[in-house]
């Protein structure tokens, strides 16, 4: 049984039918599927997969079956987090085995086989240029010279915050009835793209960086910041803004950090902030306005870490300011 809830984007099944969960999958992942099962009546298939512009979820549960995948190389980033059983996968001529919580980057352009048995499992997707992108904006590399040279995370932790991260990602995308603003998704994909470079093995954190800072006048600032208070709606990226204010991204960088001891992005997020206080303040009973939505709507997708932001700003929490 296939089903869809609305949402763009969104797909949703939950079959007994082992074809009809290897066709969806080949939608995502190019594959040969084996599929084993003891008993018909056991068999509990699940997947709820969306694309929202560049950034891709899926969740699946396989219940009852023996699923064996050998998967075609794909071309874009596409790394995954066990939430339940175990899974066995070989890449590159490497066997490894997974349980709850682990993760795993698989490489762009080779290909992998898994064995899958009762276990449910998450994964997010980015094009690599995507990423790319980010990383110069944020590093310097070049985005030609990023290359993701390992398969698991870097560090027990970076294993426990890449179980966290993607399935916050997961459930973000894939919830029904749960509408993504543009602010929003832009500030999903950012967390993505950050998410993988810090946990997975690539070049950002082993090729020496010369940045060539050099002496970048305020000016360059002034403009960009005009351009962010000018356009806070719009889902910017550094290299938007570094073009508005004329200048590279890394240059932009490294003129907010000397400036204003912070980040453009950081700044930015301060900008939407104060759109949030401005349109609570403005709210009067009876106009249906909720912190949760308006907050949404700016790209605040952590409830609990935008009103500690807000409270450190305004001193209060946004409740109040809407009560007031």
């Amino acid at each position: 049984m296939e089903s869809t809830a609305g949402q763009p984007g969104l797909l949703e099944i939950r079959t007994r039918e082992r074809e009809v969960i290897a066709e969806a999958l080949n939608h995502i992942v190019t594959h040969r599927a084996r599929i084993t099962f003891d008993d018909v009546h056991d068999v509990d298939l699940s997947m709820r997969s969306r694309e929202h512009g560049e950034l891709g979820a899926l969740r699946l549960r396989l219940g009852g079956v023996s699923y064996s995948a050998a998967s075609e190389p794909v071309g874009y980033l596409l790394a995954g987090v066990i939430e339940a059983g175990e899974i066995a996968v070989r890449v590159r001529g490497r066997d490894f085995a997974l349980g709850p919580d682990d993760g795993m980057l698989f490489p762009v352009g080779h290909p992998f086989v898994g064995e899958y048995g009762r276990s449910a499992l998450g994964a997010v997707s980015l094009p690599l240029p995507y990423v790319a992108e980010l990383a110069e904006a944020e590093t310097g590399l070049p985005a030609a010279d990023l290359r993701f040279e390992g398969t698991m995370p870097v560090s027990e932790a970076m294993r426990r915050y890449w179980a966290g991260a993607a399935g916050y990602l997961c459930r973000q995308l894939t919830t029904p009835g749960v509408e993504l603003p543009p602010l929003l998704a832009e500030h999903l994909r950012r967390l993505g793209a950050a998410t993988l470079l810090s946990v997975f093995p690539n070049t950002t954190m082993t090729v020496a960086r010369t940045p060539n800072d050099g002496r970048v006048a305020p000016a360059v600032v002034r403009r960009a910041v005009e351009f962010m208070e000018g356009n806070p709606e719009r889902p910017l990226t550094v290299a938007e803004i570094a073009t508005a204010a004329g200048v590279g991204s890394r240059g932009l960088q490294v003129a907010f950090r000397r400036h204003l001891g912070c980040t453009p992005m950081e700044y930015l997020r301060r900008v939407r902030l104060e759109r949030v206080h401005r349109e609570l303040r403005a709210a009067g009973p009876g106009d249906g306005v909720t912190v949760r939505e308006t907050a949404r709507r700016w790209g605040f997708a952590n409830p609990g870490r935008f009103a500690a932001e807000y409270r450190a700003l305004y001193g209060q929490p946004p409740s109040r300011t809407l009560r007031v």
